[in-house]
Order: C-alpha cells, then structure tokens, then sequence
C-alpha cells in the first residue's frame, strides 16, 4: 500500500490498465480483422491515384532534371520564388534534382521511398538504419528516376562520375505480400518496411563491404512524434499520462487511439519537408575560405528558395504559399549534425576548414533551445491537407503567408532538450 491508506500504488494500476488494454487488443483485433482488406485496399487505392496523378503530370509537361529556364527568364523582381527542388529516393543517398514535384502529405511523391539498413554479423535478424552522418560513403551513391524504375550508379572514389553499372529496382513494387516485413524504428517513431531482396542487398553490401538490405517504405504510416501543424509541443505526444502511454504501446490499441493519417511520414527524419534559402547558404559560404563554397546539396532540402531579404529569416517563417494556393505548413527548425562535413567526392569525413561547416555554424546559430546543442539551419514542414496532389515547380512565385513572432521550439520524445 502507499502512504495514502486505501490508495493503490501507480505501478499497479499501470500494471492492471497494461492487462485491460492486453484484452481490449484482442477485441479490437477481431474487429479489425474484418476490415483489414479495406484497409489494405484503401491504401493500395490511395498509391494507385497517386501514381496516375504523377504520370498524367509527367505526360503534360515531363519531370526530369532541375531546369532553371523558368526562374532565369521570369520577369525580375523582389519577389521569393523557387530555385530548386529536390526528390531523396533513397535516404541519406544523392538527391535527384526535379523541375516540379507533387505534394503529399507525407512529403514530395517518391520522396525517401526506400532507406537502406545495415545487418548486424553476429546477428542477421539485427538491422540498424544507415545515416550519412554515421557512414559518410553514402555519399557516393547516384540515383536517378526513369520512368517507372529507380536506378543507382556507384562511384568509385576519386573518379568524377558514377561507373555504368547500374542498380534498377521498382518505384513502386508490386504484390509486397510476398516480400518480407522488415521493422523501422526512426527516433522512436515505428514503421513496416518490405526487403526488397537478395538482388539489391547483394549490388549495395558489395560495395559497402558489409551486408545491407534495401527496404521500401510500402506506405505504412510512421507517426510524427514531434512539432505538428496547430499544436504546440506540450500537445504532443510529450503530454500523455501513464495510462495512456501503456495502452499506445500495446501495437493494435496504439494503432487506433495514435493513428492521424494527416501525421505521418515515411523514410525522412521530423517532418516530410524541409526549406531552405540561397541566402542563408551564400552566408555560410562566407564563413569558409576564400576559395570554397558551400555545396548546397548537403543541407538535403526538398525546397530551395531565392530572393529572401536576409541570411536566416527563414527562422520566423511559418507558412508559404506556392503557385495554385498550394501550402507549406513550417513547424519546427531543423538542427543540423556533422553530415554536413561530409566530403562527397571522397565519401569520407571531411577533412581541414572546408570540414568544419557544423564548427562555424555553432558558433551564432544554436538558436534554439529545443536543440541548442545543434546549429539550426532551414525550417521543417508539412503540406496542407488541401494542397495534396498540388505541384510546385522552378520559378514558382513564394508568398510568406504567415510569420512567427519568436523562434518555434524543435520538439521530438529523444531529440529534443528540456531546456
């Protein structure tokens, strides 16, 4: 008993609601299990219309490498527009960049589809996630979309361009019943992943030099565990009590009472955009020697914007609007880690001033207490439920449709600081 006569100790009623939500599983199992085909039905409909919205996007105006003739001969003004756009297939690979790209809730079509992860030797049922911050050779992976297929090229260090020898795997594989689960667990946030098999785990892990698989995100909802559109950090998950903290946890109840469909992401970090601005990175091109310049592609921006004021005023944006009434929600500031000292024409840590970009950027811009052991650069976000299927494209016109009194607070359960 607790101190309290009558009262019953915390641990046991945890222990009781943990047994009650045990049984509740099982009904709710039973129940699902009736409505599962739907389920998979409606998510196999919902990729069906997002793959024919992008092929009929592609037959009207083609979608292929980045092109600037748009933005180079619109008329000059003061206006922010769009620069660049940028699709990761794979995680944590090269970027392909894009003239125009589709919205969808969980980030740009195609975006971090597939994510590559490491087998443990001791253990081949062990797989950990595989970050360019931890294995800088990722850098030196090309890959590229043509038509229906996503294809890799590797290049050798030293040499200025990817070998012939190519890896071609489906964007979108079919009849994923037949491959074999995988479990992802990203910062906490968890998600069912499909191997899509012996032919590329054998193409990647020989040029690794240990044993990899290629998984494909599937369209299994990841939650977002952090900075939300309308809600503030102490709204999140953060703020659950105990009780509702078991019963999330327990796979089939968490999956009811947790899921948000307009909340998930698939393969990227915090959130399924990240912005960034021409500007902020000609400032941190100053700060290095004379002659190097920042090489752009290692922020790993979807959107990247010209004509802004100043370095960093981003930090205040809190909503932009595109082109068709299309809108960017901004949340939370990105704080940045040592993948930004990736040499990637070496595929190696980077070495001497030019490897020191995560250094400089310390020194003024930990401005946010919610990551202040990071410098903070560009600004996360999610696309409006309205702007879905929307496209954005090179030379788009930029509103800032809302700005931010103060810095927002990055929050995230095991990323963020207290204080």
């Amino acid at each position: 008993m607790s101190a309290l006569t009558g009262s019953v100790p915390l641990q046991n009623i945890t222990a009781t609601w943990g047994a009650v939500a045990v049984l509740l599983s099982l009904v709710f199992y039973f129940v699902r299990r009736g409505s599962g085909v739907q389920n998979s039905l409606g998510k196999s409909q919902r990729l069906k219309e997002m793959r024919q919205a992008f092929k009929d996007i592609k037959s009207r105006t083609g979608v292929g490498e980045s092109d600037t003739s748009k933005l180079d001969s619109a008329p000059k003004s003061t206006s922010i527009k769009i620069s660049q756009l940028w699709i990761y297939p794979v995680k944590s690979l090269r970027g392909c960049p894009v003239s125009q790209a589709m919205l969808t809730r969980e980030g740009f079509y195609l975006d971090r589809r597939f994510m590559i992860l490491k087998v443990a030797e001791e253990n081949p049922l062990k797989i950990e996630n595989m970050h360019i911050s931890h294995h800088a050779n990722m850098s030196l992976f090309h890959p590229s979309i043509e038509d229906d297929k996503l294809l890799v090229r590797y290049r050798i260090p030293g040499n200025s361009e990817p070998s012939e020898d190519t890896l071609e795997v489906p964007l979108e594989p079919e009849n994923l019943e037949k491959l074999q689960k995988l479990p992802v667990n990203m910062h906490s946030s968890q998600t069912t992943a499909y191997d899509m098999g012996e032919e590329s785990s054998n193409w990647l892990s020989e040029r690794f030099g240990f044993k990899v698989v290629l998984a494909y995100w599937g369209g299994n909802p990841r939650p977002v565990l952090g900075n939300l559109p309308g809600k503030a950090p102490s709204e999140g998950p953060k703020s659950k009590n105990a009780i509702s903290k078991v019963i999330s946890q327990v796979p089939v109840v968490g999956s009811i009472l947790g899921s948000d469909d307009d909340a998930v992401i698939a393969f990227n970090d915090c959130a399924p955009y990240l912005v960034i601005t021409e500007k902020s990175v000609a400032d941190v091109t100053s700060r290095l020697p004379d002659n190097i310049e920042m090489d752009l592609t290692k922020f790993r921006a979807n959107v990247v914007v010209k004509g802004s004021d100043a370095a960093f005023e981003e930090d205040f944006w809190g909503e932009l609007t595109f082109g068709d009434d299309a809108r960017i929600i901004l949340t939370a500031n990105c704080g940045r880690c040592k993948s930004l000292n990736v040499d990637y024409k070496t595929g190696q840590p980077g070495a001497g001033k030019d490897g020191e970009v995560l250094k400089l950027l310390q020194k003024d811009r930990r401005v946010d207490m919610g990551t202040k052991y990071s410098p903070v650069f560009g600004r996360y976000g999610f696309a409006s439920k309205a702007s879905e299927s929307k496209i954005l494209r090179i030379g788009d016109e930029v509103v800032i449709s809302k700005k931010n009194e103060e810095r927002t607070r990055f929050y995230w359960p095991g990323l963020s600081t207290n204080s």
